[in-house]
């Protein structure tokens, strides 16, 4: 089996370049792969954080004055962070508290119920829902 091998190799080397060629390729493009999915992760995880600061932190910048509608825009967008769900339903539960217009509990409810819902309605949620 082993001469074999080592026989089939002399007889053709350019099999042997290819062959390496394809190997140093492959394993090439998987270390990419992996360091986008690194970079990719490490930003999501900045964008997430950034936008829960912009909803519910005033302790850095007591000063700042965040729009309503700015807020009900984070509100949505944490949509889009699923690994994220648990902690976000807990979050704005509990901003839900502190606020006091209509329009962002109601985001704020709609938002809650995206995350909780089943894979197949996020997929079809503006088809149901409409929102």
């Amino acid at each position: 089996m082993l001469s074999d091998i080592i026989n089939l190799l002399s007889t053709a080397p350019n099999t042997v370049t290819v062959l390496l060629t394809a190997i140093s390729l492959i394993s090439a493009a998987f270390w990419a792969l992996f360091q986008y999915g690194q970079k990719n992760k490490d930003k999501r995880f900045s964008t997430y954080h950034d936008l829960v600061d912009q909803l519910v932190n005033e302790q850095r910048n007591p000063d700042r004055i965040i729009k309503l509608d700015r807020q009900i825009a984070v509100v949505y967008e944490l949509r889009n962070f699923k690994n994220y769900f648990p902690v976000s339903i807990r979050i704005l539960n509990g901003f839900k508290g502190v606020c006091t217009d209509k329009r962002i509990i109601e985001e704020i409810d709609l938002t809650v119920q995206y995350m909780e819902s089943s894979l197949w309605k996020r997929f079809f949620w503006k088809y149901l829902v409409g929102k």
